[in-house]
């Protein structure tokens, strides 16, 4: 039987919805992973064939359970992976031992914001950024950025929001630089513009050198101590001058990257400037984004994106046109979570699709610093974005976090 082995995944979201996908176009599948969560509780993850709990840190180790599950006479579709830190190791799999060409090298360049950014650094789409190396020379290198405040200071391995502050002044700035150090004292740290404007998620997939484009998402950005995204609405009509200079910029991203073959979601402002790229991710969106597009258009990204990686074109055919928002729940002071209500009543709302949260009896839940931090989500459906959104806040409204101060 034919067999897709993961590099990783989630319990939930994007990650675990590939697992699904793969079971649904007939795969067997292998999961390697160092999360024995998976082994534990293999009750709760049906979809996943065979677990085998390995040292992810270590390249030697998975090469070593690839080499056994190949020994074993799988025939083995594609490796793939959903998450940041495996995509580029499942995509270098996949070309060597499955026969496929994915760009791997792009891949590799997106794996990095630095390289990233330099690699595309005389682009009309890249912001202003400056890359720190020198930690001794911090003040000095704060007090020549002094006329372009705000900045942007992030770790080049930030993810998901997590070590990316906004800075107005110096004193913030050798603050935010100290804090990411603390981290990582040996790697660099990128400064960047500040951007304004509207904010959008583009998921991107290229076959062949075809590029298509599967969802467009409005990002809501709340911005307390870390920038959260709060909203996603995925609107099927967008205006065409709009969507024309989108579209411009997307592909332009995509060739100057040379990527032939491979998927991303890019993140991107519309400024008073123009197009900007915020960053770009070697893999699709998490979260709720793979429901959300199915919901909107009919077609499973996470499925098609498995289709790519066994060689396969990917279909985006729309079988119908829907208006969806998503609402994640965060929480506005820390505590002991004694109990969460209303999730019947929020599902029991008009559009309401979905309703997700998270968070065990006990667990300290606390105000996002991270993605991380969003304790759930209400996904909803409607004639118009507004009203979509209008619905899936309200049904969010219906869900109380009952906290115990600590």
């Amino acid at each position: 039987m034919k067999t897709i082995v993961f590099l990783g995944t989630n319990r939930m979201g994007s990650s675990y919805e590939g697992v699904k996908a793969a079971k649904t176009l007939g795969y067997n599948t292998i999961l390697l992973t160092n999360r024995s969560i998976f082994v534990e509780e293999k009750e709760n993850f049906p979809e996943i064939d065979y677990v085998r709990l390995t040292d992810m840190s270590s390249t030697d180790e998975i090469f070593k359970a690839i080499a056994e599950i190949i020994s074993e006479d799988n025939e083995i579709g594609c490796f793939i992976s959903f998450l940041d830190e495996y995509v580029h190791l499942a995509a270098m799999l996949t070309n060597e031992l499955c026969n496929s060409s994915l760009s791997f090298e792009s891949l590799i360049i997106m794996s990095d914001k630095i390289a990233t950014r330099r690699y595309l650094s005389q682009k009309a789409y890249t912001p202003f950024y400056k890359v720190i190396t020198a930690m001794d020379r911090v003040e000095e290198e704060g007090k020549a950025l002094i006329d372009l405040f705000p900045l942007i200071i992030k770790s080049p391995q930030s993810n998901a929001s997590k070590d990316v502050f906004l800075v107005d002044n110096l004193r913030e700035f050798k603050k935010g630089v100290k804090r990411i150090q603390s981290k990582n004292p040996i790697h660099p740290i990128l400064i960047e513009e500040y951007l304004q404007g509207p904010q959008y998620l583009v998921e991107v997939v290229i076959f062949n050198g075809k590029v298509s484009i599967p969802a467009i998402v409005e990002q809501e950005v709340t911005k307390g101590e870390r920038f959260i995204i709060t909203g996603y609405s995925l609107c099927p009509k967008i205006p065409a001058a709009f969507l024309q200079g989108l579209e411009e910029t997307v592909f332009s991203i995509i060739t100057d990257l040379h990527l032939e073959n491979g998927s991303c979601h890019l993140e991107l402002k519309f400024t008073d400037k123009g197009w900007r790229l915020i960053e770009i991710n070697p893999r699709m969106a998490g979260g709720a984004m793979n429901r959300m597009i199915e919901v909107a258009y009919g077609y499973n990204l996470a499925e098609q994106t498995i289709q790519l990686f066994c060689g396969h074109e990917p279909n985006f055919c729309r079988k119908h046109e829907n208006y969806v928002y998503t609402h994640y729940l965060i929480i506005e002071s820390i505590g002991r979570l004694l109990k969460v209500s209303g999730e019947e009543l929020a599902k029991s709302e008009s559009g309401v699709l979905e309703v997700f949260t998270k968070g065990k009896t006990g667990q300290i839940i606390t105000p996002p610093r991270s993605m991380g931090h969003r304790y759930g989500y209400v996904l909803a459906t409607a004639d118009s974005r507004e009203q979509a959104r209008r619905l899936a806040i309200k049904a969010a409204e219906k869900i109380q976090f009952y906290l115990q101060p600590i």
